[in-house]
């Protein structure tokens, strides 16, 4: 599968984030065959259609319409170029989290590292000309870079961000809070890190010396899901990616991803999704050949 690779010295000095719009970007496309980064991306589109395949979830392209990207998420994209308009936004971590002194700040965010929610928005048009208006100075700023553009850009993607966490959190009906207690973050974190092998709350609950029924309080009021339902839904997310994007049996997936036997991973799958993962990856493909 194809790796893309944050270019820090595209300008030719360090710069951890990037900003183009598609319709000035000649080297713009969007991959068909499935792939990964090793940066965050938002894709936002003010005119296009197709649709986009991420983590085993197929979204369509519509005006206005924002896909928020992880690191090393899977996705695919079909996207006709003609007329297409809007904006692609890619930066690493560390170019607002060091600044900030927050690792946790892309965990703040609702639409990053989120299995009850697409990581999808669309926005009323005077919403998103408030965010269009700040991406162009972001852009102005890059193309005209001087001794303290940077701290211009972050000031300005910070907004960014943090203005679309809040329409993303009004929209799904969930807490724009991202000032919450740390532990909700660390939780997300730690799912991310440990999620193919851990499965249950009581071992989260240790890695975060918490106990039980605080955790359950404190994620359900950020996240409106019990700490299960957010275990459970992640890990559904894991077994959807490999059965669309790997040739593994259900059997090695199984083994992979620490269920006992495949029977547990056919059971939780149909649990969850209603169907079974052989049903499942038939329809994928179908959506795939469409």
């Amino acid at each position: 599968m194809r790796k893309f690779i944050f270019e820090k010295r595209k300008y030719g000095f360090e710069l951890l984030m990037d900003l183009h719009t598609f319709e000035n970007n000649p080297n713009v496309f969007f991959d068909p065959n499935p792939h990964t980064c090793d940066f965050f991306e938002i894709m936002i589109f003010q005119n296009a259609s197709g649709t986009i395949d991420l983590n085993g979830q197929l979204l369509e392209v519509t005006e206005n319409s924002f896909f928020f990207i992880c690191p090393f998420q899977k996705k695919s994209c079909k996207i006709p170029l003609d007329g297409v308009k809007g904006f692609h936004l890619v930066f690493q971590n560390d170019f607002l989290s060091d600044f900030f002194d927050d690792k946790m700040f892309a965990y703040r965010m609702q639409y990053f590292y989120n299995s009850q929610q697409p990581q999808y928005l669309r926005l009323k048009s005077e919403d998103y000309q408030i965010v269009q208006s700040v991406l162009n100075e972001i852009i102005s700023e890059i193309n005209n870079y001087q001794n303290d553009s940077s701290h211009i850009i972050r000031s300005l993607l910070y907004f960014s961000l943090s203005k679309l966490n809040r329409l993303y959190s009004k929209f799904y009906n969930i807490s724009p809070d991202t000032q919450s207690n740390s532990r909700v973050h660390k939780f997300k974190e730690l799912l991310e890190l440990n999620i193919r092998t851990v499965h249950a709350v009581n071992d989260y609950c240790d890695l975060l010396q918490t106990d039980r029924h605080k955790l359950n309080r404190l994620v359900k009021a950020h996240t409106g899901h019990t700490a299960k339902q957010i275990i459970n839904n992640r890990l559904l997310q894991e077994v959807k990616t490999e059965l669309r994007y790997s040739n593994k049996t259900i059997a090695e997936i199984a083994h992979e991803l620490n269920f006992s036997e495949p029977n547990n991973l056919t059971r939780f799958f149909r649990k969850m999704e209603g169907t079974s993962p052989a049903t499942y990856l038939k329809n994928a493909q179908n959506d795939s050949i469409q």
